[in-house]
């Protein structure tokens, strides 16, 4: 059965019932029924997640049949175990879309979760006007976490498998923004983010080098070769899906200059090149708080991203004639299809495809 509050009359206070190592406890969590519930889940996740107050001297956690293992438990069992064998942006991803499905479910057994109670997510995220892609991160979340507890046999089948993606273009605006930027408004944004240091250089190197923001906050000093003009990443997004080289990014003059600009008199090899106060070392999450802060003072960084410098270096590339497999080459995609994603074409460049074909054929009015 699942584990639920009752009203325990005479001491005036709602209770649950709980495992305890191989037995079970009795929980008092209090008058207030919102915050006795509040206050049981965060009990049962902490459990779960080997973090109860006896999880220091308990015995090993005994492996419960998929008939009796709560929705709660085991989306806390999978994020646990993508923390220690997946990227940070990976599992914080999957984190993020079960929490719309664990909300609402949270008193289900696994087993009990059906396709229709993950179409009703969908329904009500779509009512809510939640982006396509929200959306199917929930999804696959939740599907993928199935796929987990089926391989750790902790669900007998996937009964979530035939769950369908919805329609990119559900709540898509009638007139999407570009993914890239204008190069003068790039310009305009960097030098905004330099009310910020180092916000502005660290934008610069994103434009200059079309490198992720988490590669950037990753690279030390020992990563730079000054020489060669390359800063080769061995950790990197498409590490380990069929590429282990390392990936190597080229400085130009300009890129070469804002590294130097961060250097300080002892300088650790090891150490992040772009750091905060005190010297600690950026996370992806801090510098999208610093950016937030400058939005509420300039609505022009309104819809600016650090990503968007990213499709941005990719569109001038191509502009700029640089052929595919080395804008593949430099942005670290592992094929040009991807690159091509994030490639823009423009007004201008297609008018001038259409002239040269119409010259090539000689046509005349007439």
């Amino acid at each position: 059965m699942p584990i639920d509050l009752w009203w325990y009359q005479s001491r005036g206070c709602w209770c649950a019932d709980v495992p305890d190592g191989e037995g079970r406890k009795r929980l008092y969590l209090g008058s207030n029924e919102a915050k006795a519930k509040a206050g049981l889940h965060r009990h049962l996740a902490s459990y779960y997640d080997g973090l109860g107050e006896n999880a220091a001297d308990s015995k090993p956690t005994v492996r419960r049949p998929g008939n009796t293992i709560s929705l709660v438990e085991l989306a806390v069992r999978f994020i646990r175990w993508n923390k220690s064998n997946r990227a940070p942006g990976t599992w914080k991803n999957y984190r993020d879309g079960l929490k719309h499905i664990v909300g609402r479910y949270k008193n289900k057994l696994a087993i009990e979760l059906t396709p229709s109670d993950v179409e009703q997510v969908k329904s009500s995220m779509i009512g809510k006007g939640y982006a396509a892609r929200t959306i199917n991160i929930m999804v696959t979340s939740i599907k993928r976490l199935y796929n987990w507890a089926v391989k750790q046999r902790l669900l007998p089948d996937n009964a979530l498998a035939g769950v369908e993606h919805v329609s990119a273009y559900v709540n898509a605006p009638d007139h999407p923004q570009p993914k890239h930027l204008p190069l003068e408004r790039a310009i305009q944004c960097i030098e905004l983010c330099r009310e910020s240091p180092p916000l502005g250089d660290l934008c610069e190197m994103l434009l200059l080098t079309g490198m992720r923001v988490g590669e950037l906050v990753r690279v030390t000093w020992q990563d730079i070769d000054f020489g060669q003009r390359l800063i080769s990443l061995a950790r990197h997004k498409t590490s380990g899906r069929n590429n282990s080289r390392p990936r190597a990014i080229p400085l130009c003059d300009r890129a070469i200059e804002i590294l130097r600009r961060q250097a300080d008199e002892d300088v650790d090899a090891e150490a992040p090149v772009f750091r905060g106060i005190g010297g600690q070392p950026f996370t992806v999450d801090t510098l999208h708080c610093r950016l937030q802060r400058l939005r509420l003072k300039h609505e022009e960084l309104a819809t600016f991203s650090f990503h968007r410098l990213r499709h941005t270096c990719a569109t001038y590339l191509a502009r700029l004639r640089v052929p595919e497999r080395i804008a593949q080459a430099i942005l670290g995609h592992n094929s040009t299809l991807m690159t091509r994603y994030y490639t823009a074409t423009g007004r201008d460049e297609m008018l001038e495809a259409v002239e040269r074909l119409s010259q090539e054929a000689n046509l005349s009015s007439g």
